[in-house]
């Protein structure tokens, strides 16, 4: 109807162009070219009358909807199998959606208000459009197969992941990312120490790149280091593999040093914005040394930011030692790498998305995955459903006595290279653990 008014508007136009140079010419009055106006126009009119002819030339339509979408009532997901599982067959609803039942129900009737539309002919309910998201976030199948499931079109399909995954993101974000505050910090310092016998610990970091299909009309700046396109997800976790950090949106052909440099995070430190506890005496030990952070060779070392030795034909077996130490209290951001990609698997497939759904796709995983490990924070680890401990690193127990604490504190605490030696005298000292050696001589 729009394109047949369109139509009739432009030959009305050119016909009071034409009829207006006809009365000018018979008046003896000099005639002008046709203006850009005139010119605009006549290419709409051609234009149109070209569709239109193409249209002609189509096929007409089978049908106005496709019968799969008209009976979603009957034959949709969400009125058959999703309400059967929720009552009957809780491992199973666990499986698609990555949560339990009453998890479930919580998290919509806190997303409802913001999910919930407008009533109309065969709209979504908050409570379908949410199974669906998930459904497509943890099974990692094609936007076109999760919606077939739930007898929902491909162009609705997109339109209802994207809003919902912002949703999620900016419904959540206040909750499973509070502030990083000193006193938090010092309960993350004294969980890395607790479980994994690293001291003065604030978080690891490392980057994890999200494999996509390349964007239209996108440069090279996606393609990393492997040949696949991607977007790094650059992230720092506490010791229970819960992210208390991260930037999303980073290209994949850029650095993880260079995307740590240009994040909040790294802004904050340097500037002092970063409330960080006191330097802290390493337990057992003579020395103190300030809140680090455990990261990976790709980082560049500096007073809070610690990583391990390069050239390791070089080391010595101190220097082997503190490796290990490092690399063991750093597995935990590995950890929460795997995790994440293992409950959300849309992250370990090639995924086909615009940039900023890309984004909210990724957003929406890591704050889910905030979002259940605080749902399993009281119970006992060993009834984890989200993280259970046959798909993460279960932490050792330290079988050994620290001696007394002494209180000669050192002021040397600007200096990377100075905190790493200290580290590595108080691995091979007071801070051993047996198990160390019996890595060595492995």
């Amino acid at each position: 109807m729009v394109r047949l008014r369109r139509l009739r508007d432009a030959l009305h136009g050119i016909r009071r162009i034409l009829d207006q140079r006809r009365r000018y010419r018979a008046a003896g009055y000099p005639v002008r070219e046709i203006g850009q106006r005139g010119r605009r126009l006549a290419l709409i009119f051609a234009a149109l009358v070209r569709q239109r002819r193409l249209a002609a030339l189509r096929a007409p339509r089978r049908w106005r909807r496709r019968p799969t979408w008209t009976n979603r009532a009957e034959h949709g997901a969400w009125r058959t199998m999703v309400r059967t599982m929720m009552e009957d067959d809780p491992e199973m609803f666990f499986e698609h959606f990555r949560m339990t039942p009453q998890v479930f129900n919580e998290l919509l009737a806190r997303l409802t208000p913001y999910l919930q539309k407008r009533p109309m002919h065969m709209y979504l309910p908050p409570g379908e459009r949410l199974a669906l998201t998930l459904h497509y976030l943890a099974s990692g199948s094609f936007q076109k197969f999760a919606g077939s499931s739930f007898c929902v079109p491909p162009s609705t399909v997109c339109t209802v992941i994207k809003e919902t995954c912002e949703v999620l993101w900016e419904q959540l974000l206040e909750e499973c990312f509070p502030p990083l505050t000193e006193e938090r910090l010092e309960g993350i310092m004294d969980g890395f120490w607790q479980n994994w016998n690293f001291p003065n610990a604030i978080g690891a970091l490392d980057g994890k790149h999200c494999i996509l299909q390349n964007f239209a009309n996108a440069d090279a700046d996606w393609l990393n280091y492997k040949g696949d396109f991607s977007m790094v997800l650059l992230g720092m976790c506490d010791s229970k593999y819960k992210f208390t950090y991260v930037s999303i949106g980073g290209r994949g052909r850029r650095h993880d040093a260079g995307l740590w440099r240009e994040c909040d995070l790294h802004h904050a430190l340097v500037n002092g914005e970063l409330p960080l506890p006191a330097p802290r005496l390493l337990p057992g030990g003579w020395v103190a040394t300030p809140p680090t952070i455990i990261a990976d060779g790709a980082f560049p070392l500096g007073p809070n930011l610690m990583k391990p030795f390069r050239r390791p034909q070089l080391l010595s077996p101190a220097d082997h030692i503190f490796n290990y130490r490092i690399s063991r209290a750093r597995r935990t951001i590995e950890n929460a790498f795997g995790i994440l990609s293992a409950r959300w698997r849309v992250l370990r497939r090639t995924f086909i998305a615009k940039e900023a759904t890309a984004r909210a796709i990724i957003q929406a995983c890591v704050v889910l995955h905030n979002y259940l490990i605080l749902n399993q924070e009281n119970v006992p680890p060993h009834q984890y459903w989200y993280a259970p401990p046959n798909i993460r690193d279960v932490p050792g127990i330290a079988e050994h006595q620290l001696p007394p604490v002494r209180f000669d504190v050192q002021e040397e605490l600007d200096d990377g290279d100075l905190i790493r030696e200290h580290l590595v005298d108080y691995f091979v000292g007071p801070g051993s653990v047996p198990w160390q050696w019996q890595h060595m001589n492995g």
